[in-house]
């Protein structure tokens, strides 16, 4: 469930929409307006009614994936969580606040531990029930994965259970007190039979230095800019476990326009384990004069 981001699904047209100009036509026709043109007074009060109708279909539109956790976002998404969305002891879901600097949960990370919200009416013992309630624990939990016996990728000891954590901060390296406040959150929820080992992430890190050949463009400047921050925003996305950085996303990624051709030096696809998750230490984007 946590791979499928629901906030990149298309939003649905939940009040049909209705073209400006069929509007205009069907307002003329029930007030029986035979002289369409603009000098009309009465057909630009036509004109001004249908406009309105056409904000008022997408006010309501907005008003109605308000409502559904794809698309709501800051007070919306709060009312939607307090109304529908439970934990294990049926208290409503709220947002997590940061003990170090005071900010609230980001509108991602909250809609990600709804959407997980139905596993955690379960101990921890499924997978996502480990992922939601380790995600409960903290603020700073940016991503968790648990690995029992069976994990091939991962195997642990019989009655063991592994649970890998990703910080929000800086590299993704989660501190020992952030350790212990996820294992001493989850103790409570394991099954008895259980031991749980909580353990950092695994980081594998790499650096990415860029060419760009640009087109004749006024400003050099602004196309790096947007060429930077678009390839940053692609690489914090995939800073999670399981995560990956290939080199055909890279070139998208940089390929804004203003830029003819992209030259990446020595890169070499980055694709992890659950366990694991990729950290671009350096991102260097430069002219090729």
């Amino acid at each position: 469930m946590p791979d499928i981001n629901i906030a990149r699904l298309p939003a649905p047209h939940l009040v049909k929409p209705v073209d400006y100009r069929d509007t205009v036509d069907a307002l003329a026709d029930k007030a029986q307006l035979d002289n369409l043109t603009p000098a009309d007074p009465a057909y630009r009060v036509a004109l001004a009614a249908a406009y309105r109708e056409i904000l008022l279909r997408q006010d309501a539109n907005e008003m109605c994936l308000g409502m559904t956790l794809a698309f709501a976002r800051g007070d919306a998404l709060d009312l939607l969580a307090e109304n529908y969305y439970r934990d294990e002891q049926q208290r409503p879901i709220t947002r997590l606040k940061n003990p170090h600097t005071g900010e609230q949960e980001t509108d991602d990370d909250f809609r990600t531990r709804l959407q997980l919200s139905p596993e955690g009416i379960s101990v921890a013992g499924p997978d996502g029930a480990y992922h939601f309630h380790a995600l409960a624990s903290d603020s700073d939990v940016k991503d968790a994965c648990a690995f029992g016996p069976h994990s091939d990728d991962f195997p642990t000891a019989p009655g063991t259970v592994d649970l890998v954590v990703l910080s929000h901060q800086h590299n993704g390296k989660a501190s020992d007190d952030l350790l212990n406040t996820v294992e001493q959150y989850l103790y409570p929820r394991r099954p008895m039979t259980v031991k749980l080992n909580v353990r950092q992430a695994t980081l594998k890190t790499f650096a990415i230095q860029a060419r760009l050949t640009l087109t004749a463009v006024p400003s050099p400047d602004a196309v790096i800019k947007a060429a930077y921050a678009r390839c940053q925003q692609y690489l914090d996305e995939q800073h999670r476990l399981g995560g990956k950085v290939v080199r055909s996303k890279v070139d998208w990624a940089l390929q804004v326009p203003g830029v003819d051709e992209v030259e990446l030096q020595g890169f070499k696809d980055i694709r992890c384990e659950r366990h694991a998750a990729p950290y671009c230490t350096g991102l260097t984007v430069e002219i090729v004069t």
